[in-house]
This record gives C-alpha cells, structure tokens and sequence, in this order.
C-alpha cells in the first residue's frame, strides 16, 4: 500500500480552511470566467428562503451548491408553485423549480428510481419532489459540462442542446453568442429564444446563506458521477473529512462491492485484495489486517460512506485534495 502522504491534502481538511472557502461563490467551479458577473446584488424572498432545508438536503445529496437552487428558484417562480395564470392559461412549466412538461418521462423515472413511485407532472407542484429532480437534474449538467456552473446555469434555461451547439459554434466566446440563441433552434419561429442574460439574473441571488458540504471526485483528471449520493466534508470533532460512496468510488475503480444486510457488512474486492468494513465502525479490514478509519463507515441515503484515507489505503492509489475547487483528485 502506497503511504498515506499529508492529511491537510488529502483526507483532512482543518475546521478554518472549511470556513473559508464556503465563504466564496460556488466553491467548486471551474471553467469559464465569472470576471463581470455581479453576484449576490438582490435579495431572496421569504417564499424563497422557506425551501432553504430543501434546498440543503438535495444539494448535499446530489453535489449542488444549495446556494445555487436557492438562486435558480428565485429567478424561475420566486418561490411560487406556478401552474395556471389568472386568465386560465397553463404555464410551460410547472412549480417552484419549473419544470417543463417535455421532463415528463424523465420526471417519472426519477421518481420511480428514489421512492419506488412514477411521478406525473402534477408531481412538480410538490417542493419536496421538484427540489431534488431539479438538483439531479443540475448534477447530471454539471459532469456534462465538466463542473462548469456558467455553462450548467445557462443550460437550465437553453436547455442542453441549444447551447451544445452555441459552444461548438463559438467555444470559448459561447457567453456574447447567447442573443442569438434562437439561431440554433430547431424550428424555432421568434427572432429570440429564452434569457440571454440568464446567468446574470441567477447569479444576483446567489448568497452563501447555506452551507455547502459538498465535494467532486476526479479519476485521472475526469469527474465523477454518483448515482443518489455525493461525497461531503464531514466535521467530527474539530476535524472535517471528505467522506465518499464506498460503492460509487470502488466501482469506479473496477472492484467489486458486496453488500450483507445482516452482518451490516460491506465488502469490496479487486484483483487478489479484499476490505471488509461495517456500518457504524472505525475499523476495517484490509487483507484481514485491521486498519482505523478516519470517521466510522456511515449511511446517507441508503449509501456507504467512508473517509477518503480509505480510498487511498485501500485501492494503492494516490490522492490529493484541491481545496480550491473542492475536488478530491485521484491517480491510478
């Protein structure tokens, strides 16, 4: 097993260093330049702020600054569970997140995958449903466009292939080319399609009200997805740990995981190696040999997770912690 080389970079990050890069607007971007872009210059409203614990909930779960949902549902309802206008007229979209009826199928299955149930469309009247669809949704967004929150953002309003193709058109100049989106419409009949100016309308309500414990997860430079639950920085006694799906990230490395209920039992093996941990324990067993984890082996949303020295001693991998982009970088 490689050795485990510098705690600070790796699995532990200090209480201080935690506290401040939550104090910066969306901790984990990367790409393109948010020079220009005036964040946190409006306030949200009440209607807005009593989502807040939802808003948490899902962003924790699904790798999303909750900050951002925050911001995103300002901008699209204001915190109002939009359905009909006053005339009778039904919106295009629907609820708090506004979700449009073209999502139907993908708004069923999302249901039927995390509670057992296919939603309808009246389902997106339902905050406790529309929140974490609209956080999946972002997630999925966001490995597309490789943890770019500009181009994620602007999607959410575009929608993904009208600005995959402003990209391919424009690349690096994708922002100025957003007038002309309804260009790069199919079949589009009105000299404009959606809000240009849509990052700079969510980006204004964007404030660090909640806290953000989420982190990514990068395999030899390419981000990682998670199913229903991403990895987070965990304080226990002073000392914050990246905490990660033993599931997803073993996977990932080509290992194979076992589950027994009974014995409240996780086993993972690859090649000749096997590590055996259990639920709600400091120890776990590599090869038979006993070693301490950093925190107890823990469940979130009917996910393992384990600190990241694990990954490390576990798998002879090496790696690093990117405090700036909240990344957990690791090389086969």
């Amino acid at each position: 097993m490689k050795k485990f080389i510098g705690m600070a970079l790796a699995a532990v990050i200090s209480a201080s260093s935690f506290t401040a890069l939550a104090a910066g607007a969306i901790p984990d971007h990367q790409g393109t330049s948010m020079d220009g872009i005036e964040i946190g210059t409006a306030q949200l409203n009440s209607a807005v702020k009593s989502y807040y614990d939802l808003f948490e909930q899902a962003g924790d779960q699904y790798g999303v600054d909750p900050n951002l949902l925050a911001a995103i549902c300002m901008q699209e309802s204001s915190g109002r569970n939009l359905s009909y206008r006053d005339d009778g007229s039904e919106y295009p979209a629907w609820g708090i997140m506004q979700i449009e009826n073209t999502l139907e199928k993908s708004f069923a299955k999302f249901g039927e995958d995390t509670t057992g149930e296919k939603w309808t469309l009246q389902d997106r009247l339902d905050p406790t449903k529309a929140v974490p669809f609209a956080a999946y949704l972002i997630s999925q967004s966001l490995i597309r466009y490789d943890c770019d929150y500009m181009k994620m953002i602007q999607s959410y309003n575009f929608g993904q292939t009208v600005l995959d193709r402003i990209i391919a058109a424009k690349g690096d100049d994708w922002l100025s080319e957003r007038v002309n989106a309804a260009q790069y419409a199919t079949n589009w009949p009105y000299n404009t399609y959606g809000d240009a100016q849509y990052i700079e309308h969510v980006m204004r309500y964007y404030h660090n009200d909640i806290d953000y414990i989420g982190a990514k997860v990068r395999i030899d430079g390419k981000l990682l997805a998670f199913d229903d639950q991403y990895p987070l920085l965990e304080t226990i006694d002073g000392e914050t740990y990246t905490m990660i799906p033993v599931r997803g990230i073993s996977e990932a490395l080509n290992a194979k995981v076992d589950w027994d209920g009974d014995k409240q039992e996780i086993t993972v093996k690859k090649g000749g190696d096997k590590v055996v941990m259990y639920l709600d324990s400091d120890v776990a067993y590599i090869n038979d040999t006993p070693i301490t984890l950093d925190a107890p082996a823990t469940l979130m949303n009917n996910r393992t997770m384990v600190p990241l020295r694990f990954v490390m001693e576990a798998f002879n991998v090496t790696v690093d912690w990117n405090g700036d982009t909240r990344t957990v970088e690791i090389t086969k």
